[in-house]
């Protein structure tokens, strides 16, 4: 039976060669309006986003201090959110229109950080829409803190 190590590097390697592969494979097949995706290029990004999401998985369940109480619902609920954040992340790379490098590196990336992904973007997206529909203006992240008006210059050039 291989050590987590042992484990861990050929799952690693093959992660690395699948990503390459398919980066290779996205430079033409990504398009910049939603409209026009082709089937291969939802493919790809859904790809990324499982090699992403399977490497995050496979790290969590080779460390020894991690208890997962069920191995399948874990790794199911690993690669849904993988490919949820990858796919909110290749639509958003679409619109933006990044190179597809850059897209297919950040939809990998997107399916390894899977809800830790999700949850800001989550948060972003509803303050946007409260804001446009007249709600709470808050910021959907906390914001630096800022010092009391009163207070005094802590910089010669923050004096005017």
């Amino acid at each position: 039976m291989p050590t987590a190590a042992q484990l861990k590097s050929f799952v690693s390697f093959w992660l690395l060669l699948f990503w390459s592969v398919a980066a290779f494979a996205a430079q033409a097949t990504f398009v910049s309006d939603l409209r026009d995706i082709p089937p291969a290029a939802m493919a790809i990004s859904c790809l990324l986003a499982i090699i992403g999401g399977a490497a995050y998985t496979a790290s969590k369940l080779a460390a020894p201090d991690v208890q997962v109480k069920s191995v399948s619902a874990e790794v199911v609920k690993d690669l849904l959110t993988s490919v949820v954040a990858g796919f909110c992340v290749f639509c958003l790379g679409s619109y933006m229109e990044w190179p597809s490098v850059v897209q297919a590196g950040l939809i990998t990336l997107a399916g390894y950080g899977g809800s830790r992904v999700l949850e800001p973007m989550l948060a972003a997206l509803i303050s946007r829409g409260s804001r446009f529909l007249g709600g709470d203006p808050a910021p959907a992240l906390p914001s630096p803190t800022v010092a009391a008006p009163d207070s005094a210059p802590t910089d010669a050039g923050d004096a005017k």
